[in-house]
């Protein structure tokens, strides 16, 4: 079996949550021995004076045509495996994988095929109001990118989406929650084109885990820091929550929460700024109770499970992926994404309650090591890669 995996590569070079699950299922693959070819397809900083190729692009790349048909042709796969497509490589590639004859599945690591913004979030808020259609209302508000970039993107999701192209050339679509597969049926992906297979990762075997709970301390908050993600309910936190919290991670809200608390003297504070994995999860492991306060759709966000492989209850919002890590693996407490008070009472709870905390710390740790281990979730993918290769040469 030859398998090719084929995701962007941003002119910024950031490493997203895409690349860290590519990055899992390789070293699987390399692990079982899998024949395999990962390529990278750069996209291009957007500067004025390439804005009109970057708006074609959209709809169709003839370079990125020409490129994913010559890495067919040298490589000669069994299978495809895209990760990003819109808005970034646009339809083009499909195409190319198609009229070479190979079978391409897509994982839908988010919402970018139904939701303009891609990540369910407009206003400072969650918001699905364009899942059920094909999105103009997106074009109406410019959602995510403006009115132009929207109006393009809406355009090629309306054509290959209505004349059903999109579900002859893919023939499998993996979503990575019940959430995100959920969104898409609704908004008219055939129901038996995806099936659900969750982001595994390495359980960290790094990491002492204290089973007396007896130095675990306080609150953590570990990821981007804005406002999609829970910015400002954090900020509510710290004013309200009198016990240290610690704050992993970097984005555009670090240096206004900074200020907020050199302002306000909130010494309870602590910024640890942007920290590899293990010593995240050491810090992770420390607190009581791990806080995922998201504004947004995230579709399966990593530092929940992360927080639960160490033990680490979690407070969530109810909202997207986080309602299926919390509701299967009991490992946290689901609270109204609006309501600020509601993670504070569940925070307190759960910091006054060490018994509940541990219980569910407990839970947690037991489905992340029965479930989201990245062995069980590589034979999952490779029993989907076997099933798309054979149902392909059936036809």
């Amino acid at each position: 079996m030859k398998i090719l995996i084929i995701q962007v590569e941003s002119a910024d070079n950031l490493v997203t949550g895409e690349d860290v699950v590519i990055k899992n299922d390789i070293k699987y693959l390399q692990k079982s021995g899998i024949d395999f070819n990962y390529e990278r397809i750069k996209i291009p900083r957007l500067q004025w004076s390439s804005i009109i190729s970057i708006l074609g692009g959209l709809t169709w790349s003839f370079s990125n045509y020409k490129k994913v048909k010559s890495i067919i042709h040298n490589y000669n796969p069994d299978l495809v495996h895209f990760h990003t497509i819109v808005p970034y490589l646009s339809y083009s590639v499909i195409k190319a994988v198609n009229n070479s004859n190979t079978p391409l599945v897509q994982t839908l690591h988010n919402g970018r095929w139904i939701c303009l913004e891609g990540g369910f979030f407009r206003n400072d808020t969650y918001c699905d109001d364009c899942v059920g259609s094909f999105g103009w209302l997106g074009v109406k508000r410019g959602c995510g990118h403006g009115k132009i970039i929207s109006f393009f993107l809406f355009f090629v999701n309306f054509v290959i989406r209505k004349f059903e192209l999109l579900f002859q050339d893919v023939s499998r679509f993996i979503a990575v929650s019940n959430f995100v597969r959920d969104q898409h049926v609704n908004s008219g992906f055939p129901k038996d084109s995806i099936i659900v297979r969750n982001n595994g990762f390495d359980i960290a075997t790094q990491v002492n885990i204290d089973e007396s709970w007896l130095h675990r301390n306080g609150i953590v908050y570990a990821g981007r820091l804005s406002i999609a993600k829970g910015s400002k309910v954090l900020k509510y936190i710290i004013k309200n929550l009198n016990c240290k919290i610690s704050i992993v991670g970097n984005g555009p809200e670090l240096n206004p929460l900074k200020e907020f608390c050199d302002k306000h003297k909130f010494n309870h504070v602590i910024f640890f700024g942007k920290l590899d994995n293990i010593d995240t999860l050491n810090i992770i492991r420390k607190s009581a109770v791990s806080i995922v306060p998201s504004q947004c759709g995230d579709s399966y966000p990593t530092v929940a499970l992360e927080s639960l492989s160490v033990g680490t209850p979690i407070v969530a919002s109810n909202l997207g992926g986080l309602t299926d890590i919390v509701n299967v693996s009991l490992g946290g407490i689901l609270v109204d994404h609006h309501n600020n008070n509601s993670f504070l009472k569940g925070i307190k709870d759960l910091l006054v309650n060490r018994e509940k905390a541990k219980k569910m710390g407990d839970h947690g740790m037991k489905y992340i090591k029965d479930n989201i281990d990245s062995d069980k979730q590589g034979r999952e993918l490779m029993r989907i890669y076997n099933k798309v290769i054979k149902n392909y040469r059936l036809y």
